[in-house]
């Protein structure tokens, strides 16, 4: 197709469009350019006009469509868009489309100088005569829609669109302008992109696959024809893609279509009477509109946490408005992280233990170490706006629940979802940051059934005992049935959950050392919850149940921090997204970028991950487990190396299970989305579902990876390095054995409440710790309530210690 290009004068146009006008005028009253607005056309300003064109159509910026892809770049998940538009050039559409479309619209295209003069002449007779006819040549229509879908206000699309021959001589002007700027093909480029071909297609790309799923440069002659049909008359198409509606008029149009074609000699007439006895032959791709309409209800989760991600994203816009405007309008190819197979393979295994119609929400999320992208958001909901059949809610509010269809972001939380108790999965966070102080895996600390702790809680708490002071009495925490043991190290505390024994680490630590670590690691804590508040106060250190998890957190979050420690240490921030390319193709690789940062040093992580594997039974070498982990149950035919954590919330108001490889980390858990503060959500079958379920989710993301592994810990993580070795007390007076622990180098108080031992009561029978630990640290010396003494003269018992069950969560 050659490049046409005329000689002519901005004066000559204008004399040509008067003489035009005047032979308009006279054929007919009501000619469509009357002669005074004419002869204006040849003032002075009015020629100037001719070389001032708008922005809107010398740097055209039609909006575009972006579509979502899952990590294959090819499984469509949804698309967003003002318009559903794609640009394309000339070269990727049929030329039997663009022959088709010359033919219904303007077959002089390539003859006239963007007014097509006597083709104003034949629509003013017609007018006249009582007919209906236009004049618009394709430059005409070019330059109008341009204006219109560039449009930024609705008084632009009023100047744009109005029916006033102010308008129309406004769009002469620009059409005989555009004609000198731009060369024919660029001009029929333009208007492949801007028509709209209805059923909200802009553009022949959109046209084409709304109506046949198939590229521009595909489409055969018969449906070239049906395109072509429809700028002029959009409405033949409504509802034909529903299966209703009238084809008839469409059909009858597409025909004149092909006459037209034959008559120009790009068809003979034999291909179109072959084309004619064609059906429509409609096969739609449908249109996917953002989240909710996604292509599998299952992605709705992850994409609205993507529409999150983006919005939050400087690189698109200097605030949330325009960032999802950008993404609406910037025709971008967006390839995200998300592994549709494991994603559905991850919901389907949910709902087959949890039934949608069921209150508790059952999810987990899987993240990968060491980059942060998201490969699976799954729960047991569906994403959706219709909440008009849903179940009866839990906490008895006059409004939807979230089961079974919801768009509340039950995964990833927001503003006013903070998340679910996290339980005893915060124990890690106490154990990094007692392994970063320099506290070493063989630290042992006892884990008696109950606890006196140094935190003080309200006297009337039933976790509280001893004496009363100012209304306040000792926190006494105790383990799940108040099983006991003889002193644990790091192994057999984490694999055991040992509530007793975290509390007095975190009494080592300091709770604000452990909720650092709990930050580094990629715990979001909302503003409202009682640690942030804490923080704020100033009094954190004085908050005890944090390593118990009393306060709330997110499943995409949990999957984070674990992460963080898969990767020895390395936190990233989670990433929905692999690829961004724009319109233009050109790939934006700095929003893809991991952000990631060292939160730990690699061999507190490693030491960490050392002990995790004691939850799921993995004795491996370095490790030292004591009894049984308590997920070791489910993970058996698991073969690859792994670690993890399980967690049940005060009064199982929630349970989780938590487990890595090196390549992925899973965060599963069961909750109640309406009450997050309800007690007795999480029974016993649903602990085992979530057991069960999150070590086959991790199964099935690990499949098709690599296997990896991770080294033994370190001996100075095992052993301590620079340690003080703690003086042995042995039933002594409490005051004298402060001072020998104080002379120690450490820092000695006698610990509230009394214990059982074989020693009087009031006498000081060990510490809270030891062996050896860092110089300077908190060293309690436990008193004896007597329980176990026994005269000289009296026989002595068997020395038993309570092994207790084999673990809690």
């Amino acid at each position: 197709m050659q490049t046409l290009k005329r000689d002519r004068s901005p004066l000559g146009d204008g004399i040509a469009l008067l003489i035009c006008g005047v032979l308009a005028g006279v054929l007919a009253a009501a000619a469509a350019f009357p002669l005074v607005g004419l002869a204006g056309m040849v003032t002075s300003n009015s020629v100037d006009s001719f070389e001032s064109l708008p922005t809107e159509l010398t740097q055209p910026t039609l909006p575009q469509t972006s579509y979502v892809y899952a990590s294959d770049g090819e499984t469509l998940i949804t698309s967003f868009y003002e318009e559903n538009r794609r640009e394309v050039t000339l070269d990727e559409v049929s030329p039997l489309m663009i022959d088709a479309l010359l033919a219904a619209e303007d077959s002089k295209f390539y003859e006239h100088n963007g007014v097509d003069w006597a083709g104003i002449i034949r629509a003013a007779v017609a007018n006249q005569g009582g007919d209906s006819q236009g004049a618009s040549t394709l430059t005409m229509q070019f330059v109008r829609n341009t204006l219109i879908y560039s449009a930024s206000t609705i008084d632009d699309v009023i100047a744009a669109s109005e029916d006033t021959y102010e308008r129309k001589l406004r769009e002469a002007r620009y059409s005989m302008s555009i004609e000198e700027s731009m060369s024919k093909e660029e001009i029929l480029e333009g208007y492949l992109n801007v028509i709209y071909l209805g059923n909200q297609a802009y553009g022949v790309h959109a046209g084409s696959y709304t109506y046949f799923n198939k590229p521009p440069s595909e489409l055969t002659m018969a449906e070239a024809a049906t395109l072509a049909s429809l700028p002029k008359f959009p409405s033949y198409a409504d509802g034909l893609l529903d299966g209703e509606g009238d084809d008839s008029q469409i059909v009858e149009r597409r025909n004149w279509v092909l006459d037209r074609m034959v008559g120009l000699g790009n068809i003979s007439q034999t291909e179109a009477d072959e084309a004619k006895e064609q059906p429509l032959g409609l096969n739609p791709r449908p249109v996917r509109s953002e989240c909710v309409d996604v292509a599998t209800a299952n992605w709705g989760f992850f994409c609205d946490y993507f529409k999150e991600w983006w919005a939050g994203q400087e690189a698109f816009g200097a605030d949330e408005r325009e960032r999802i405007s950008l993404l609406k309008r910037g025709g971008f190819k967006i390839v995200t992280s998300l592994d549709a197979d494991l994603q559905d393979k991850a919901t389907e295994k949910l709902a087959d233990r949890v039934d949608v119609d069921n209150p508790a929400t059952l999810g987990s999320v899987t993240i990968t170490p060491g980059t942060g992208h998201v490969r699976a958001m799954a729960v047991n909901r569906v994403y959706s706006l219709d909440q008009t059949d849903n179940g009866p809610r839990t906490d008895g509010k006059d409004e939807p629940s979230n089961y079974p269809n919801t768009t509340v972001p039950l995964l990833s939380g927001n503003d006013q979802l903070a998340g679910y108790p996290a339980g005893s999965t915060f124990k890690m966070f106490t154990m990094l940051a007692a392994l970063d102080e320099g506290w070493p895996l063989e630290t042992r600390i006892p884990s008696p059934g109950r606890y006196t702790s140094h935190y003080l809680t309200a006297a009337d708490d039933p976790s509280a005992c001893g004496s009363e002071r100012d209304g306040l009495k000792p926190w006494c925490p105790s383990n799940d049935s108040n099983w006991s043991s003889s002193p644990l190290n790091m192994w057999g505390m984490f694999g055991r959950s040992s509530n007793t024994a975290f509390v007095q680490l975190q009494e080592f630590v300091g709770t604000s050392k452990a909720y650092e670590a709990a930050v580094a690691a990629g715990i979001d804590f909302h503003p409202d919850s009682e640690v942030s508040k804490r923080d704020e106060a100033g009094n954190l250190d004085d908050y005890g149940t944090f390593t118990l998890g009393f306060d709330a957190t997110t499943p995409l979050e949990m999957a984070e921090a674990y992460a963080t420690v898969a990767a020895k240490g390395k936190h990233c921030e989670p990433l929905p997204v692999l690829q961004v390319i724009n319109a233009e193709g050109e790939e934006w690789a700095d929003v893809t970028e991991p952000v990631c940062d060292q939160a730990f040093p690699k061999e507190v992580a490693n030491a960490a991950v050392s002990a995790g594997r004691c939850v799921v039974g993995q004795q491996a070498e370095g490790t030292q487990c004591t009894g049984n982990g308590t997920a070791a149950a489910y993970t058996g035919n698991f073969d690859r190396p792994m670690f993890g954590k399980t967690g049940t919330a005060d009064s199982d108001r929630s349970y989780w299970f938590i487990g890595s490889t090196p390549n992925a980390t899973t965060a599963t858990f069961v909750g109640d989305t309406d009450a997050t503060y309800r007690s007795g959500v999480a029974t016993a079958d649903l602990k085992d579902a979530v057991k069960s379920t999150g070590v086959a989710i991790l199964k099935a993301a690990v499949k098709d990876l690599e296997e990896k592994g991770w080294g033994e810990p370190s001996s100075d993580m095992v052993n301590g390095k620079n340690l003080v070795s703690i003086p042995s007390i042995d039933c002594m007076d409490a005051d004298d054995a402060r001072s020998r622990v104080a002379n120690a180098g450490f820092d000695a108080a006698i610990s509230p409440g009394q214990f059982d031992s074989d020693c009087k009561e009031g006498e000081a029978f060990s510490t809270s710790v030891t062996g050896s630990a860092p110089s300077g640290s908190p060293v309690y010396i436990l008193i004896s309530n007597g329980s176990d003494y026994k005269d000289d003269d009296e026989t002595p018992g068997d020395d038993e210690s309570s092994s207790g069950p084999p673990g809690q969560d």
